[in-house]
């Protein structure tokens, strides 16, 4: 496999892509192409960072592979989540696992107090995942969604860069939030 190549990816395409398709780049399609395990396969890939911005994330499998990242002391973790869905049972059982010393996680609303509805993953920095896929086995395997895979170091430096923003504010907005009393 070149280095710039998504072809172990191919696996994953009901029907294989046609001929002179961009090497560093892969499209896929639910419910007919396996986008489940494609996400799988490139959260676990990630050996010195894996950059999540989640609108739902409500998969079972795929929470167990960002956790076994978050887990990898080796591995900077970066997650974020809309408050809105940060409760689901899967993001829940994430966010309430040990301490990660590798890690920063931040859930919140938009920097216009509106949902973050962003379903976008960075690789080491080099693979930007991106598309209509929120992930959950019914996005994932039912609904009709697109997911895309670009292996590019300046896209993924424009997106890591938007991610960051949205990463910060949230941050920052939960430090200026008082905690209440129960």
């Amino acid at each position: 496999m070149a280095l710039g190549s998504l072809s172990y990816l191919d696996k994953y395409k009901a029907a294989p892509f046609p001929p002179g398709y961009p090497a560093d780049s892969r499209t896929f399609y639910a419910p007919v192409d396996n986008i489940r395990q494609t996400l799988v396969d490139l959260v676990a890939s990630a050996s010195n960072s894996l950059v999540l911005a989640m609108y739902d994330l409500d998969d079972a499998n795929l929470t167990a592979a960002v956790r076994a990242k978050l887990a990898n002391p080796n591995c900077f973790v970066q997650i974020t989540l809309d408050s809105s869905r940060a409760a689901s049972a899967h993001e829940h059982a994430l966010l309430v696992a040990a301490d990660f010393p590798a890690s920063s996680i931040a859930i919140g609303r938009s920097e216009r107090n509106a949902i973050m509805h962003l379903k976008m993953l960075i690789v080491d920095g080099l693979d930007v995942v991106t598309g209509s896929t929120n992930w959950s086995v019914s996005g994932e395997t039912m609904q009709d969604n697109q997911l895309t895979v670009t292996r590019n170091a300046l896209v993924a430096a424009e997106a890591r860069s938007r991610i960051d923003a949205i990463h910060t504010h949230m941050l920052q907005a939960a430090a200026a939030t008082p905690l209440t009393p129960n």
